[in-house]
């Protein structure tokens, strides 16, 4: 339990610092921060039942609504939630452990390094595609009542 709420803590922290670097509006700093936070807590959430990537979908899943919801609550444009919501879960750990494996240890090691790393990536995209057109669909079936 200890871990968790220092692994959340660490990722809302470091969701702060990269909304401050990369010059986020002020008024949602601390809202971006709290996306990574989320983010990362339904990782370790689904994490203890599933596999890495399929935690990794479900988290994205998750984070890609609620970005969704809160770009139409501010009126701003959606990405600006997604990149500080997904910045946790960014494999570059992942690509980092793939060149190493390739050029230090066995292709092998980077093979299933890449894999993985790809896995997740893939999901993460999945997710947003998903919930994309999730939205999508429902704005445009609000937009003509007469297809109910």
């Amino acid at each position: 339990m200890i871990s968790t709420i220092t692994q959340v803590s660490g990722a809302i922290l470091a969701c702060f610092a990269s909304c401050y670097f990369f010059e986020a509006p002020k008024k949602l700093r601390f809202v971006l921060a709290a996306m990574g936070g989320l983010c990362w807590g339904g990782y370790l959430f689904f994490l203890q039942w599933y596999s890495v990537p399929i935690s990794s979908f479900l988290s994205s899943v998750i984070v890609a609504f609620v970005s969704h919801l809160l770009a139409r609550y501010y009126k701003m444009p959606v990405t600006v939630f997604f990149i500080p919501g997904f910045f946790p879960l960014v494999p570059g750990a992942g690509m980092y452990k793939t060149v190493y494996g390739y050029l230090l240890e066995s292709p092998e090691k980077g093979a299933k390094e890449l894999m993985e790393t790809m896995a997740i990536a893939g999901m993460i995209a999945l997710a947003i595609f998903t919930v994309d057109t999730a939205f999508k669909v429902y704005s445009q079936f609000v937009k003509r009542p007469e297809m109910r």
